[in-house]
Parts: structure tokens; sequence; C-alpha cells
């Protein structure tokens, strides 16, 4: 069986204006056969770099995708937001599995309405990171949904990152709706970013803190807590300090 090359719209427009080709279908085909590259391309980097009309064109010759190629796509489709291309992924491979992070990349960028479709269309779910990322970042709306809807939860990173931030409005929440609390990396780090609303807020509620050798795993965050400790005084003012989320996203 010949495969047959669906036209480009260009073609076709050009087509159209040649009366002496109408009703030559197949020279239009190979027109586009000649300008096609498609198959220069993989779906993956079509699906990373956002080009649906390229990714008709890949699922047209059934195009293969290895499970961890489509992690990576649905992943940075997620964290750019682009929902398109997360259906489009989905419906091209839908018995194929992906990973908690797909949901995870989604909440650090806030992108609430991937992390809506991903609940109700797929089943891998997220993980603390999520709430933790979306809390760093001042994302009040994704952890509420989140709190509201999942069942995963945060960890005291979430206010501990939130604090790092400055978002007030996002550890209030949190101290009056999660029971996770926070630790001393919280103050440590407004500090060290100038955030003196937090400190002034922590101290005049009498949040309790956690012991951070107890509350995190690994003991990175301990000996992270003991080296901010040794060096507060000499802190940098230039920059803010961000914690880490655990969360990467190739560019």
């Amino acid at each position: 069986m010949s495969f047959r090359t669906a036209v480009f719209s260009a073609v076709d427009v050009v087509m159209r204006e040649q009366e002496a080709l109408a009703g030559c279908s197949h020279v239009a085909e190979m027109v586009s056969e000649y300008l096609d590259t498609s198959h220069q391309w993989t779906i993956e980097r079509a699906a990373c770099a956002g080009y649906l009309t390229l990714l008709d064109r890949l699922g047209d010759k059934e195009a293969p995708i290895s499970p961890r190629e489509l992690d990576w796509a649905l992943r940075t489709a997620a964290d750019s937001g682009d929902l398109r291309v997360v259906k489009w992924l989905t419906a091209y491979q839908p018995d194929m599995e992906c990973s908690t992070r797909v949901m995870d990349s989604a909440a650090l960028r806030g992108h609430l309405h991937i992390i809506k479709w991903l609940h109700h269309y797929r089943d891998e779910g997220c993980t603390t990171a999520a709430m933790d990322s979306a809390a760093a970042y001042g994302r009040l709306e994704v952890v509420q949904w989140l709190h509201e809807n999942r069942s995963e939860g945060c960890t005291t990173a979430a206010m501990d990152s939130a604090a790092a931030g400055g978002h007030l409005k996002t550890v209030q929440w949190l101290t009056a709706n999660r029971k996770e609390g926070c630790t001393s990396v919280a103050s440590h780090f407004a500090l060290l970013n100038g955030h003196m609303h937090i400190l002034r807020w922590l101290n005049e509620q009498n949040v309790e803190v956690q012991d951070a050798d107890q509350a995190r795993s690994p003991t990175r965050w301990a000996r992270r807590e003991r080296r901010l400790s040794a060096t507060l005084l000499e802190a940098p003012r230039h920059r803010p300090r961000r914690m880490s989320t655990g969360l990467s996203c190739r560019n």
C-alpha cells in the first residue's frame, strides 16, 4: 500500500491558481512530498516546540515515540502551559503512561488549566512537589485547588519556600489550612531575602516551628539550615535566594 502525502496548505493555494493543473491532485502530492521535512523531526521534538501542525503530520505517518520521550514531551508541554499538545500526545498514545512530574511541572509554573485536565483525563497524579513548588512561587490558587481536589498534600517545604519568597498570603493560608507547618528554614530564608513582613507575622502568630532534621529527608535540608545559620550575617543583599523545589525543566 502506497502512502498518500497530505497536501500542504501553501501548495494547495498555489495549485488552485494554476488552471492547467486543475484535477492533477498527484502533482500537489508530489510537490508536498518534496517540500516535506517532517522526516527530520520526532514527535518529542515537535511537541517540545509546540508545533501542532507538524505533530498532525507525524501522527499521520504513525511516527514512533518511546515512553521516555512521551513523558518528556508531556512535561515540556505542561511546563509551557500548552494544553493542545498535552491533549494531542494523550490521544496519540492513550495507553502509554507518564510520570507524576507532568502535573508537578504544571504546578511549578502555575498552569491550573493543565492540572485540571490531567486530573480528569489521566491517572498518574502528582507528588507533594506540586503543592510545594506552587507555594514557593506564591501560586495560591493552585495550592488551594490541589488541597481541595488532590490527596498528595505537601511538606514543610511549602511554607518554608513561600516564606523565602515573601508570599505572605500563601504562608497565612497554609498556616490556617494545612498541618505540615514550617521549619526554621522559613525564617532564615525570609531574613536572607529581606522579607521582614514574613518574620513579623511568624513571630506575631507564634507559628510552631518543626525541627529541620526530622521534617526533611534526605539530610541535605538539615545541612542547608546549619550552613545558613553559619553564614547568616554574611548573606548577600543583592539577589534573593530561593529554595530548590526539586523540579527542573529543560529549555
